[in-house]
């Protein structure tokens, strides 16, 4: 972002071969993780699960939203 807005400012690190570099590290990734057992996937799945019940449930019950919405909403005219 700060390449199109700001030009002009010195940058003390440029990543060299800038679309290369970024595509050839997301197909080094995803050969990697195609590599993996299917007992890692399970695994990952099932802490994807369980790590999205956790921010669900903390969420419902420690939201701001939640507690600022009337319980009825009335319609007009009624």
């Amino acid at each position: 972002m700060l390449r199109k807005r700001r030009p002009d400012l010195e940058r003390p690190f440029k990543t060299p071969w800038v679309p290369v570099v970024p595509i050839l590290g997301i197909i080094v990734s995803l050969g990697l993780m195609a590599s993996l057992p299917m007992a890692t996937w399970l695994r990952l799945i099932a802490w994807l699960i369980v790590g999205m019940v956790i921010y669900y449930s903390y969420g419902r019950h420690h939201s701001r939203v939640q507690h600022t919405v009337p319980d009825e909403v009335k319609v007009a005219g009624d």
